[in-house]
């Protein structure tokens, strides 16, 4: 066979090989599971390759606690902090540690501030996979699908190649795995907003003060203390400064701290743990607005807990304010930010004030129904009254004279349909472009009040004394919040999709 030949056979063999990985590189991408659920895994992890190199000062590590409670926009806002948050569902210490190495090739990181939940839960494989599904292929990576070996029965060729893992998804393929990216300005350097919000939460279960020493105790796992090491060990010996925080969560106990204290002692760490009173307390911690569940800050907990640790590390750490460079680019669609920031307050706040406020944003994309319980002459406050007109409410609450209903649909182009009577019930009906019912119902007689809100035949009213509104969604068939803001008083009852 002649030389000519010869080249040509393997120049054909080599594109072949090309031909067939890039293929099989996109087949991969586009069959493999997305995660692109509450954490937004997808780009918590995998965005931080799309910052400019030698920008990210501080880099926040941990599970869902720290996506949920770490906003680095707001540590930028409030000290010029450049910070990254890479947390996610459930995430062990060791995916933080090989995280903290991948960052590292293109980061020049100062310190780390590691959330310490992980230490005291068990790994869950399952969960690690969508850190190394979003990490670039390197030595790190193959070390990391080594060491996951110990944990999961699947295989290493799954991890390396994920279309072992996810050949059969073919049927299952939406749009969101051809266009993954569209929604990616929902991670803010690592940050997901979430709207959710919960109020019904004691405030001593999540203050640690007062737990009982002597109560049955869980231990830290041997494994997350390996990576805990070599994260310490990573640290020191590349000059980064490493500190210990632990969020505000029910679940956390005194042992929990004092397993953490402990080891923090050891190795001479700074441990600041957000469930002590005192520091609740620093960070103007409210149970009523800034908890999502249980175990998990709310939009309001994390802007609190944030502006905290930026502060924090302003005053101790030797960081530069990076408001003070003109080149510097936080990366994010700033507008999207503010709108989704603003929508989750929405949901979070318990002021009426404050609420009708934010609700103002919404008044031009939902219909906003209103009706009352109750008379309401001379009990309105000018703040809320101002406040309901500025909304296009056009009917003065304070002039409605004693036994008569109201019911109001302010709708999303800007127009409003009132009613008011001292008839046994007064009320409004009709059906939406989006083709759903609607119906509004005021009672005001001595031994019957009532306030009903229908969408889709559903009632959403709290039914009680004061103004009871519902925002709705038309385009997502959603209502998005249900309220009822008594009128003498000034407080307010929220329901929102959170419950």
């Amino acid at each position: 066979m002649s030389k000519r030949k010869i080249i040509e056979i393997g120049l054909k063999a080599v594109a072949f090989v090309a031909i067939f990985s890039v293929l099989l590189c996109l087949a991969s991408e586009l069959l493999r599971t997305k995660w692109l659920g509450e954490n937004q895994d997808r780009y918590a992890y995998g965005g931080v390759y799309d910052v400019t190199e030698n920008t990210i000062d501080v880099l926040v590590l941990g599970s869902s606690q720290v996506s949920l409670g770490i906003d680095p926009v707001e540590m930028y806002n409030c000290e010029g902090i450049s910070a990254y948050a890479l947390g996610g569902a459930n995430t062990a210490l060791m995916a933080s540690y090989y995280w903290l190495v991948e960052t590292e090739k293109t980061q020049d990181v100062s310190v780390v501030l590691l959330e310490t939940s992980s230490l005291l839960e068990e790994i869950q494989p399952n969960h690690e996979r969508k850190r190394l599904d979003s990490m670039k292929l390197s030595l790190d990576k193959l070390r990391f699908i080594q060491d996951i070996q110990a944990h999961t029965d699947e295989s290493f060729l799954s991890f390396l190649m994920p279309i072992i893992k996810y050949h059969t998804r073919w049927s299952a393929l939406k749009e969101v795995d051809f266009t993954p990216d569209a929604d990616s300005g929902q991670c803010y350097r690592g940050f997901n907003i979430e709207e959710e919000c919960i109020k019904n939460l004691d405030y001593s279960t999540v203050m640690i003060d007062n737990d009982d020493p002597t109560a049955d105790t869980r231990g830290m796992y041997e494994y997350q203390l390996v990576y805990f090491e070599k994260i310490v060990a990573y640290c020191q010996e590349n000059d980064i400064e490493l500190i210990l925080f632990k969020t505000p969560k029910q679940s956390w106990t005194l042992s929990d701290f004092n397993q953490v204290q402990t080891l923090a002692d050891s190795y001479g760490l700074t441990y600041l743990d957000f469930n002590w009173e005192e520091l609740l307390d620093a960070i103007g911690y409210d149970v009523e607005t800034d908890m999502r569940d249980k175990d998990h800050l709310s939009v309001s907990g994390a802007d609190k807990l944030s502006s905290y640790l930026a502060e924090y590390l302003a005053a101790n750490c030797d960081l530069p304010d990076r408001r003070e460079d003109e080149d510097y680019d936080l990366q994010i669609d700033q507008a999207l930010y503010e709108t989704e920031r603003t929508d989750a307050y929405l949901y979070t706040t318990t002021d009426p004030a404050e609420w009708l406020t934010l609700l103002k944003n919404h008044s031009t994309t939902c219909d906003i129904f209103l009706s009352t319980y109750g008379d309401t002459a001379g009990v309105v406050s000018d703040e809320i009254a101002a406040l309901l007109a500025d909304l296009g409410l056009e009917t003065d609450l304070n002039t409605l004279e004693e036994g008569y209903g109201f019911v109001a649909w302010l709708t999303s182009d800007g127009t409003s349909v009132e009613e008011k009577s001292d008839y046994h019930y007064i009320r409004i009906k009709g059906t939406l472009d989006n083709g759903v019912a609607y119906q509004v119902v005021s009672r005001n007689q001595e031994d019957q009040k009532q306030s009903k809100q229908l969408i889709d035949g559903e009632d959403q009213s709290i039914n009680t004394a004061g103004l009871n509104i519902t925002l709705y969604d038309e385009e997502q068939e959603l209502v998005l919040e249900t309220v009822c803001i008594d009128l003498e008083t000034g407080e307010m009852t929220c329901v929102t999709r959170a419950g």
